[in-house]
């Protein structure tokens, strides 16, 4: 029997501003050299007296993995355990005297603060999604998919060709509109990304999986990720905890980070240890099984240990910044605006976070922080309108210093004063100094759904599909001299008020990969889009290569007939059958999803084949996803050399027992 728990919760007790404070030194490291101890005890326990335990095995999925970011030296598990590729480290006992069972993973790596160096813009929607990433935009048990998903994220980038700026965009959304609530951990499961949309809050692993449902929902693959981080505010292990963050695959450079809890958007400090990427964030650390009679497993929490060994150089600067004010004297209850001149002085993108200070006496009318994602060699500008009290003590001369800081410590300040008799300026008067790239807001945008859909979302190869996109006005006005596009095609509608216009269209597609389709309508009125997948598929082929086997064979002879079974489609055959079959022997294998080449091995014994000639035929049966069967055969002999007369005798009574025996298989 195989028993799976999940033995701790991703959730882990951190506050997004709390554990991203910059007083705390160790955020300020470029690498940390770190020694990670994660160890779990568990037992099988008896039910009855009469009770038996053949075989235990605990498979632990966490372990460091190598990536661009973090460097792994070693690992060692104690009892000695095999690793398994990209499953785990499988811990067993045969025959056990023992029902208490402990396991050890001890690991040495290096983590480091850098950018996935992304250096060209990559266009958005992606076209043509290479289709080994296509299971990363499928919907899954807790990173679900439904249209309001689909509504909001289009929504949000609305107008966005770049494919940073549109994950940015999501990202930013999820942070400032879903409030980092612990009240969650209360509740018996962890919650779907539809119910985090709908209710606005969640924890670390709720908010990573609303993101990556959002950047699924608009064909971007993006996958969960399951580690352990440091919060200055968690009192356990040292203020190291589990934690969970996302991954979203951007073409041509591959997996970068987004941690929307922790406000580390494209990039994640040394403070965090990844252990492992998964489909959806309902997965198991350990997995238990046992071969047993009259027991049932118990299992144990898994602990864990994280030293720092060594600390690499302080984090250089990343940006340059340079602040001024638009006026630098204003009088008592003015408003004031401060300017910030932010610059990428690289060559592949990057995003910061900017702090403004508070400052006694002065108002700050938007968030202190902001965060901002710059292009390679790209300069912004951020605002910030102040406003001074009107309550000041006459008779003096106030000074006010207004100091920025970023992520990796960079530093800018710049002051003005305020007098009783200056001058007070107005909030529209700022507002001229404001330079912004604000796409064009059309209000009644919010009376009108887009929505699309498809008869099939996967196909083969010129294989036509029907979608079916809808404009539902649910306002008071009509929608006149409305623009309709999908993908290339365009034409002009009218949409009464509180109408709904249906539009029909018929794709072929020449090329595989997933492709991302939009559909938009825009007037004078309204400026809307809506994002639509489809995956285009080749046919299961498979073929049977590299085969060798005797061309003769003495009676006493064992040898070896051998194959491999070759995918030559990027579509993955199902319900794999491979059959070798003879007169007198067959040996036959099943695979539910053939993802790669396999090698066959069939044991040849001559005593066993049949006088002079003897035909062999291999035949691969196989099914798609949709259920249609395909076969593939493949024949050859193999000649049995001048058996003895005795020989011959008992291969005719071996033939004679194998008839009979398959006669009464067939009653």
């Amino acid at each position: 029997m195989l028993r799976k728990y999940i033995l701790l919760s991703i959730a882990i007790l951190l506050l997004p501003l709390l554990a991203l404070a910059q007083n705390n030194e160790l955020f300020d490291y470029h690498s940390l050299d770190l020694e990670l101890i994660i160890t779990n005890e568990f037992d099988v326990k008896p039910t009855e007296k009469d009770f038996y335990i053949d075989y235990v095995s605990a498979e632990l999925t966490w372990y460091p993995r190598e990536d661009y970011r973090q460097a792994v030296d070693y690992i060692t598990t104690e009892p000695r355990a095999e690793l398994r590729e990209e499953q785990g480290f499988l811990f067993e006992w045969e025959k056990p005297s023992i029902t208490s069972f402990s396991i050890e993973e001890e690991s040495r790596l290096t983590t480091k603060n850098e950018f996935k160096r992304v250096s060209k813009k990559i266009v958005f929607p992606i076209k043509d999604l290479d289709p080994a990433y296509s299971k990363y935009l499928e919907p899954q048990e807790i990173i679900d998919i439904n249209d309001k998903i689909r509504q909001i994220a289009s929504s949000i980038v609305q107008g966005e060709d770049d494919l940073y700026r549109t994950v940015f965009k999501l990202a930013e959304w999820v942070e400032h509109n879903v409030e980092y609530d612990l009240s969650t951990l209360t509740a018996e499961a962890t919650q779907k990304a539809s119910w985090v949309l709908e209710n606005k809050k969640g924890v670390c692993d709720e908010i990573t999986s609303l993101f990556i449902s959002m950047c699924r929902s608009l064909g971007i693959p993006a996958r969960f990720v399951t580690g352990i981080s440091y919060s200055n505010i968690n009192l356990q292990n040292q203020n190291w905890g589990p934690h969970g963050w996302a991954e979203v695959y951007f073409p041509g450079f591959g997996w970068v980070v987004f941690d929307v809890t922790y406000k580390e958007l494209g990039f994640i400090g040394t403070t965090h240890i990844k252990l492992k990427t998964s489909l959806d964030s309902k997965e198991v650390s350990v997995n238990y099984a046992s071969r047993s009679r009259n027991t049932e497993i118990k299992p144990g929490k898994l602990d864990f240990d994280v030293n720092i060994i060594k600390y690499g150089y302080k984090a250089k600067p990343l940006i340059d910044l340079k602040a001024e004010i638009a006026e630098p004297e204003t009088g008592f209850g003015s408003y004031n605006l401060l300017i910030l001149d932010v610059k990428n002085p690289h060559s592949y993108y990057v995003t910061t976070r900017i702090s403004l200070a508070n400052v006694n006496e002065v108002e700050v009318l938007d968030h202190n922080f902001k965060s901002v994602l710059l292009a390679p060699r790209e300069e912004k500008k951020l605002y910030w309108m102040l406003r001074v009290s009107p309550n000041l003590k006459s008779g003096f001369i106030y000074t006010f210093p207004l100091k920025l800081t970023a992520s990796r410590g960079e530093q800018t300040e710049t002051s003005f004063r305020a007098v009783e008799q200056g001058k007070v300026y107005s909030e529209e008067y700022m507002g001229l100094f404001m330079i912004t790239e604000q796409a064009e807001e059309k209000p009644y945008s919010k009376d009108v759904l887009l929505t699309c859909s498809a008869s099939k979302d996967k196909i083969y190869l010129n294989e036509p599909v029907n979608i079916t996109c809808v404009v539902d006005n649910k306002g008071a006005e009509t929608l006149t001299r409305l623009r309709v596009c999908f993908d290339d095609e365009c034409g002009t509608s009218r949409v009464p008020r509180r109408g709904i216009a249906r539009f029909e269209y018929t794709k072929k597609f020449e090329s595989l990969g997933v492709k991302t389709l939009m559909f938009k309508a825009e007037n004078e009125l309204i400026k809307k889009s809506y994002y639509t997948t489809i995956e285009i598929q080749d046919k299961p082929l498979l073929e049977i290569i590299n085969l060798s086997f005797p061309k003769s064979i003495s009676y006493e002879e064992l040898s070896q007939i051998k194959f491999f079974v070759k995918k030559k489609s990027n579509t993955q055959p199902r319900n794999v059958n491979i059959r070798v079959e003879h007169e007198l022997m067959h040996e036959e294998w099943d695979v539910l999803i053939l993802e790669r080449d396999y090698q066959f091995t069939v044991l040849l014994r001559g005593k066993y084949l049949k006088l002079n000639k003897n035909d062999f035929k291999i035949t691969i049966s196989y099914e798609d996803e949709q259920g249609n069967e395909y076969k593939v055969q493949k024949e050859f002999l193999i000649n049995l050399n001048n058996p003895t007369f005795i020989q011959k005798i008992i291969m005719w009574l071996n033939i004679l027992d194998y008839k009979i025996s398959k006669w009464i298989r067939n009653i």
